[in-house]
């Protein structure tokens, strides 16, 4: 980075989704990209990747997360379900963004990267690049990972890259305006009827074998690990309990308190500092917390001294989770009203779960999975049931009151109007794919399921629409933006030919 610079010193839009994105969370090929971590011989375009590469990808997507490249993350990781995937799928097809933008002259020269390093809000101070924040960065987020300045470059390069391509990928994006009017149907009134599972009822015969247990714990053992939990000693710089300052006299008062926690960092780094010796001079109490996870949860206990500890934790814990070794001391640290400085004590670090550990949390997994197999099972057979006495003449009430269901009336309501509760909009999302007359499949619900049937949908106001047209016009444009953008980087990958030797799949 030092070099580069020195070359040059709101709800319809979700709506309009739902009705157009196509739902993609398989696009990816992401059976291939499991177990990402047991891949040592992987190729792609021909060429074998090292474990080296593949680290250094890893590394890219926890520092592209970091920097809040949530593009780059959101077009890279598609429509990845959980963490794993969503970083196997960012690695492979970070490889090709690579190899595509170097295929068609894409790639962003150094001064382009280094102009956008300059404008993360994290490395500025009213508006305007801070180089003390920027190294300050570099040394509490980078080095105890081992990054270095170039692996900001190379995220910001990637960033760069995947704007230069999505331009060109997504300009064939059109609408036309019968896709306009078919998407103008979330300003249209409609009623209908909800027919709701319990997913309490329908699911209490879920059962799961010991045998199932073991066989899934035998499959992912590697992946089982306990949490990596953290401890820390700190002093707290905190004002005068009961003090109700406001204006400049709390912005003195607070710039005292962040004055004399920099100087405490400052003589516990010197050569004969140390954390205890410092606080016990300074008559500063030091007080120690119990395990916390990266996510700053905690046995803290209860009632307000408890929750005093857990707000403390919370605001400690991204920090903490950065010091090296037991005995590291952080810099200066603001949650809240308060500044703290921490000494590492403890470091658990993460190890595989034994199966007696393991074994309650993968029943309730796999009793979870039942359990929505069976409601699915039984909700539908019900759907069977009622589209059938449907057909034969039956209200939807009477219908659902056959099959045992409890129903919910949905009169008259727009699904754009700021009147409709979540929980309404919820119910009229799945009509947006009917016709009068449907009763849609089981959908998920918040307490099980429920399927809705449309009676009828009302007609078009022309004066909305016309004044909701850019907007709609806009959302159709992103979402099919997006399909352009994740259909081409599948073929790509399809052509960049991943492969794994057999030995390594088991």
């Amino acid at each position: 980075m030092i070099n580069l610079f020195r070359k040059n010193q709101r709800v319809l839009m979700l709506i309009v989704a739902i009705l157009t994105i196509i739902a993609f969370i398989f696009l990816y090929n992401t059976a291939q990209l499991d177990g990402l971590s047991e891949v040592h011989n992987a190729k792609i375009y021909g060429k074998s990747v090292t474990p080296a590469a593949l680290d250094r990808q890893v590394k890219n997507y926890q520092l592209t997360l970091a920097l809040g490249q949530y593009d780059l993350l959101t077009k890279l990781s598609g429509g990845a379900e959980d963490r794993d995937q969503a970083l196997n799928a960012f690695v492979w097809n970070l490889l090709v963004l690579q190899h595509e933008a170097r295929a068609l002259g894409v790639e962003p020269t150094d001064d382009q990267v280094a102009d956008r390093i300059k404008t993360l809000p994290v490395f500025q101070t009213s508006g305007q690049f801070d180089p003390t924040k920027y190294g300050v960065f570099l040394r509490e987020q980078l080095a105890p990972r081992g990054f270095t300045e170039r692996q900001i470059e190379e995220v910001m390069r990637d960033s760069l890259r995947v704007e230069k391509l999505s331009k060109i990928v997504q300009a064939p994006a059109a609408v036309s305006e019968a896709e306009l009017r078919a998407a103008a149907k979330i300003l249209q009134p409609i009623t209908a009827t909800a027919v709701l599972f319990d997913a309490a009822a329908a699911t209490a015969g879920a059962q799961v074998a010991d045998q199932e247990v073991k066989d899934y714990f035998e499959r992912n053992a590697q992946s089982l690990n306990t949490r990596e939990t953290r401890a820390v000693r700190y002093v707290a710089f905190t004002l005068p309990a009961g003090a109700t300052l406001e204006g400049k006299a709390k912005v003195d008062a607070m710039q005292k308190l962040a004055d004399a926690a920099s100087q405490f960092v400052d003589k516990v780094n010197a050569p004969d500092g140390n954390f205890s010796g410092v606080a016990n001079a300074a008559s500063l109490p030091v007080s120690e917390t119990s395990g916390f996870d990266r996510s700053g949860t905690t046995a803290a206990g209860d009632g307000e001294e408890g929750k005093k500890i857990a707000d403390i934790v919370a605001g400690v814990a991204p920090t903490a989770f950065l010091l090296a070794n037991t005995g590291s001391t952080s810099d200066v640290i603001q949650a809240g009203d308060a500044f703290y400085v921490v000494e590492l004590s403890q470091l658990a670090p993460e190890r595989p779960l034994t199966f007696d550990e393991a074994a309650p949390q993968i029943r309730e997994r796999l009793l979870a999975i039942a359990a929505n197999r069976l409601l699915n099972e039984q909700a539908q057979s019900k759907i069977t049931q009622m589209r059938e006495s449907i057909a034969a003449g039956k209200a939807i009430e009477a219908a659902a009151a056959d099959a045992g269901l409890k129903t919910v009336a949905l009169d008259n309501l727009v699904p754009t109007a700021e009147s409709v509760t979540p929980e309404q909009r919820g119910y009229i999302f799945p009509t947006l794919a009917l016709r009068d007359g449907e009763l849609s499949n089981v959908q998920p619900g918040p307490d099980g399921g429920f399927a809705v049937f449309l009676k009828s949908r009302g007609p078009l106001d022309d004066k909305a629409f016309e004044e909701r047209r850019a907007e709609i016009t806009e959302g159709l444009l992103e979402n099919k933006r997006n399909l352009l953008f994740a259909e081409w980087l599948q073929k790509s990958l399809d052509a960049a030919k991943v492969s794994f030797p057999q030995s390594n799949r088991g």
